[in-house]
């Protein structure tokens, strides 16, 4: 839960005042370095914070005054609405950001000497 949260804010922060997708990779894989317990905890927790974020923000665009583009977007890609193309938008961010979460977590195990076996 305190993943989730953490890089949900700290996203939503960052890219507030640095405009740049690429956040959704870097404050994940910081994360999944330094969660300990669990590789689950690592890469769903930091999926899931960024899923509810990009699906938020793609919602609060859709319905502020971007459903015209919106639905012509989704029409070319073959989706039937403005609301598949924001759920396939926090879908894309839960896999990177899964995948920064388990890149850090498993960048852990190499770099630090409890995870190594003697």
């Amino acid at each position: 839960m305190i993943s989730i949260l953490v890089s949900l804010v700290l996203v939503f922060i960052l890219q507030l005042l640095f405009y740049s997708w690429w956040w959704i990779i870097l404050v994940p894989l910081v994360i999944g370095f330094f969660e300990k317990d669990s590789l689950t905890k690592a890469a769903a927790g930091n999926g899931i914070g960024i899923f509810l974020l990009w699906f938020g923000m793609s919602l609060y665009q859709w319905g502020n005054g971007s459903e015209v583009i919106a639905g012509r977007i989704a029409e070319v890609m073959g989706a039937n609405s403005g609301f598949i193309l924001a759920f396939a938008t926090g879908i894309i961010g839960f896999v990177v950001a899964a995948m920064a979460g388990y890149a850090g977590f498993s960048l852990r195990k190499v770099l630090i000497k409890e995870y190594q076996i003697t």
